[in-house]
């Protein structure tokens, strides 16, 4: 984690840097990978003000406090930060198996207009990352597995080639190029 600490109408001493330094470490428990933390410290009349601003796995996290004392305001926005990561770390988990991601599809055979039979599927969706994605698919020795990215939060299909490799399939960004390529955003 990079933090880069500003003072608007306050100077940023060594020990209120330390400070600071120490109580973001503690963000570090999630588990998540955090980048660059902007973190403004500033002074409006008798009001010390502490404001974060970040990325974490592409989502936007954003606190501000200001309380009469300098070092209260930072514990403060630290908290609305953990609150933050805690949540969006409780949506990562998959808390109905446990560690590992399980694959589910309910399967009906339709008539089709050939006289032969379709095969229908349902799939269930597990949210997960592409790693973890990848994982179930070696896993189950599946062909073909569709879940729901944790990240982008849009369906995705990974696919095993017969050479071996995965493909993942982006539907959703295949939409969007075709409607570029029409002509509608």
């Amino acid at each position: 984690m990079r933090l880069m600490i500003t003072g608007r109408h306050v100077a940023v001493t060594s020990a209120l840097r330390e400070y600071v330094e120490t109580r973001m470490e503690r963000l570090d428990r999630y588990g998540l990978k955090l980048g660059t933390l902007q973190i403004l410290l500033s002074l409006e009349k008798f009001h010390h003000v502490a404001e974060v601003v970040g990325v974490v796995q592409g989502r936007r996290l954003q606190a501000k406090t200001s309380t009469e004392e300098m070092y209260a305001s930072i514990d403060e926005v630290v908290d609305k930060l953990g609150a933050q990561l805690r949540k969006l770390k409780e949506r990562r988990a998959n808390h109905k198996f446990g560690d590992q991601p399980r694959v589910r599809a309910l399967v009906r055979r339709v008539p089709s207009p050939d006289d032969g039979e379709v095969e229908v599927v349902h799939p269930t969706l597990e949210t997960m990352s592409v790693d973890e994605a990848i994982a179930a698919l070696h896993a189950n020795q599946l062909g073909v597995l569709m879940f729901m990215n944790a990240v982008s939060g849009n369906v995705q299909v990974l696919q095993r080639l017969p050479t071996g490799k995965v493909s993942l399939i982006d539907p959703a960004r295949d939409r969007a190029r075709a409607r570029a390529s029409h002509g509608r955003a």
